[in-house]
């Protein structure tokens, strides 16, 4: 076992790393938010203010995607995903950071451009449809465009959806550890927005190697739940096994480690009664944003009457697009 912060730490310094996020993240207070909402002491983990490209969460995920496709001598990041993924707008701000070209596959047809989409193109990604909306099409299309460029003599790195990758969760392992020395106490839950799920799963494998301090719960706003837990559980261990720890010294991550519950409503990119309740209170209470996709609905979680760590992952842009609607 590995207990403290600084051992994390030298685990992640062996891999090649792109620095795009501004670190530490606050953690900051949210009393009048956490009386309006029931809990215990509520603490909010400022993500949204990692300062690169609107992206949130996804840039520290790809410090160490970036930092792989350039060691691996390629010269184009491959991804893809929904019309409005914020992963995807903030890779191609990364391509760009890093001097590779961007190439991403969209789910879908083309269509009028949202903020995140538009602002990928601005930063000059290119753009291939799936003819279908369904977001699993990315999946299937995303080795057929490697293909294609592999054979156009160009060098892709494919990333997949989201960034879930071992190595995109070794960005959160080590937020983790940021969080460690910045909480004093250890007995609270931390709720955790769940997509693509390698933000959770780096928060599980950090968790594991701090002694397991903290109750993890993830708000699963894209599987179904226990489909999201494996995704998660899977992702917790290859990142483990990247930052080279010994799983035979209590380190293997299982079910007991993280709970995921089901945070869709309405369905992926729909807003839910509860999750427009929790913006709401937010805004009101502490100026604070919530995106209906993600954080709202995770926000709507929060466990009564005990102290939470709330991991604000972003969504800046769809918390705008939102307000904009709602306005009068």
């Amino acid at each position: 076992m590995i207990p403290a912060t600084s051992s994390v730490e030298a685990l992640a310094r062996a891999l090649p790393r792109t620095p795009l996020a501004v670190l530490p993240t606050p953690l900051v207070a949210a009393p009048r938010l956490a009386r309006a909402l029931g809990t215990g002491q509520l603490l909010v983990k400022r993500d949204d203010l990692t300062g690169f490209a609107f992206g949130g969460n996804k840039a520290r995920l790809l410090e160490f995607l970036v930092a792989a496709a350039a060691a691996d001598g390629a010269d184009t990041l491959l991804t893809g995903g929904a019309a409005g993924s914020n992963f995807c707008a903030a890779a191609a701000a990364a391509a760009r950071r890093a001097g590779l070209a961007c190439e991403l596959v969209i789910a879908g047809r083309p269509s009028p451009l949202g903020p995140a989409l538009a602002l990928a193109r601005s930063w000059g990604a290119a753009v291939r449809w799936t003819g279908t909306p369904d977001r699993d099409s990315v999946d299937a299309a995303l080795p057929a465009a490697a293909r294609d460029l592999t054979a156009a003599g160009r060098r892709p790195y494919l990333i997949p959806r989201g960034g879930a990758t071992g190595l995109g969760a070794v960005g959160y392992a080590l937020a983790a550890a940021e969080l460690r020395a910045q909480l004093d106490r250890d007995d609270v839950t931390v709720l955790v927005p769940t997509g693509s799920g390698g933000t959770l799963a780096g928060l599980v494998a950090g968790n594991v190697l701090l002694g397991r301090p903290w109750t993890l719960l993830g708000g699963s706003a894209s599987r179904p739940p226990q489909a999201a837990r494996r995704q998660v559980l899977t992702l917790a261990r290859d990142c483990l096994r990247l930052l080279g720890a010994d799983t035979e010294a209590g380190t293997e991550p299982g079910p007991a480690d993280v709970t995921v519950v089901d945070a869709r409503g309405p369905g992926h990119g729909l807003p839910s009664p509860d999750g427009l309740a929790a913006a709401e209170l937010a805004i009101r209470t502490e100026g604070l944003m919530l995106d209906p996709v993600y954080t709202a609905k995770a926000l709507a979680l929060a466990p009564a009457r005990q102290p939470v760590v709330f991991w604000h992952t972003g969504g800046v842009l769809d918390a705008v697009a939102a307000a904009q609607e709602a306005a009068p």
